[in-house]
């Protein structure tokens, strides 16, 4: 019992460590991060209307699409100036490249912030990773990139933007692995890999086939059935 209460400090305590060093990874793609009761407020002012513009984006490109996502709507959206959102992004390219970005931070932040909560038996035995994978993406920040990346298919200049986002993020979660994941600790990168596009790539797929497969059941028995793969690739 000593032994197993020592492993989960340990594994707290690594977790902790492990999220100060994600969050001050982040705080680059977070307009709020620099802001302190000292800044200006010229400079808070910015700092929340680049805010208020990037949720914008995102949220429209996860309620009217790429397309229809114009700079006008956006700004109207956020309740600010097109003269105001042009003084922070002067073209629509350049908005949502930093909505690409913006995406990515949220998608993290909420992700590993929630697995940090789980305990290891939650985490380990019940595979309840999968599930705050699965439920994350249910929010406008995975809507947002769906879109995106459905866009980016047939348009050359967001595909450039978006892969290199999407890629980076991609390394960030492996990245993060074995310092959220320490039961895979002695696995090689090759596991890891695989168990992180086993995961991705099932529940991807499994979300655009939500409305076809129209009953509750026959989408957590295809969560289990990743459960039991992972567990399996890691024993």
């Amino acid at each position: 019992m000593a032994s197993t209460q020592n492993s989960d400090l340990v594994h707290e305590d690594r977790v902790q460590k492990a999220l100060e060093k994600m969050k001050a990874e982040l705080d680059r793609l977070d307009p709020n991060a620099k802001t302190t009761d000292k800044t200006g407020w010229q400079e808070r002012k910015s700092a929340s209307t680049r805010l208020a513009l990037l949720n914008a984006t995102m949220n429209c490109l996860a309620e009217f699409g790429y397309a229809n996502t114009t700079t006008q709507l956006v700004a109207a959206t956020a309740q600010i100036s097109r003269g105001a959102m042009l003084h922070h992004y002067n073209s629509k390219s350049e908005l949502i490249s930093a909505t690409i970005d913006f995406i990515m931070y949220q998608r993290m932040e909420n992700f590993y912030s929630q697995i940090a909560k789980l305990t290891k038996k939650q985490r380990v035995d019940q595979g309840q990773g999968v599930e705050i994978f699965w439920n994350s993406m249910s929010e406008p920040q995975f809507e947002a990139y769906l879109e995106l990346s459905v866009a980016s298919r047939t348009d050359m200049e967001l595909d450039k933007v978006f892969t290199k986002g999407a890629r980076a993020f991609d390394q960030f979660c492996f990245d993060r692995t074995t310092e959220f994941f320490p039961e895979w600790d002695d696995q090689t990168l090759e596991k890891q890999w695989l168990a992180q596009d086993i995961i991705a790539c099932a529940l991807e797929g499994l979300f655009l086939r939500k409305s076809i497969m129209n009953t509750r059941t026959r989408r957590i028995a295809v969560r289990d059935y990743i459960k039991q793969m992972v567990r399996l690739l890691r024993t």
